[in-house]
């Protein structure tokens, strides 16, 4: 008998959790979605009926295209790359509250939307040269605050480039 549950329900009970990787276990008849023990690394028992949800905790990241408006209402084109991991001992949370595709549910908008906060209280001019520093890291402070409510941790995020118009640049560059 114990060798046909094993040929049955093997696949199903044993599973190893990789290196940078986490997972939380969806208990169906014993308490639902156990977010508190956090599933390590390593090679695991669980029983068939359970399910297994794995999270890649390593560094991860994501590059935004956007237009958004400058102070006075400016077109301007913006390329960011942001660098991002869940918090290890929240993916249960994460996972109750978000889903497995948090990336494109709380991480892509919180950043879109800390890109247009911050560049709308700039000119062109500033974000362009001046003040692009500040810029960037008034972008980083919103983002980072938004997404660590949501159990994300932001290490970065890049300004790859700024597009503007042709006919502002080439005022700037004047």
């Amino acid at each position: 008998i114990v060798l046909v549950i094993l040929l049955l329900f093997g696949s199903r009970m044993f599973y190893t959790i990789k290196p940078g990787v986490r997972a939380v276990i969806f208990k169906k008849f014993a308490g639902g979605l156990d977010k508190e023990n956090i599933v390590v690394p390593g090679f695991h028992v669980v029983a068939p009926w359970n399910d297994v949800i794995k999270y890649d905790v390593k560094e991860q990241k994501s590059e935004e295209p956007m237009d958004v408006l400058d102070k006075g209402g400016l077109s301007i084109s913006v390329d960011v790359t942001v660098i991002f991991n869940p918090q290890y001992s929240k993916i249960g949370y994460l996972h109750e509250n978000i889903g497995e595709d948090y990336v494109s549910v709380m991480v892509i908008p919180n950043v879109r939307s800390a890109v247009r906060a911050v560049t709308g209280k700039y000119t062109a001019e500033e974000i362009y040269s001046t003040k692009r520093a500040q810029v960037e890291a008034d972008i980083i402070e919103s983002a980072r605050l938004a997404l660590a409510a949501k159990d994300i941790t932001m290490k970065d995020l890049l300004i790859r480039s700024i597009i503007l118009p042709d006919t502002i640049k080439k005022a700037i560059e004047k």
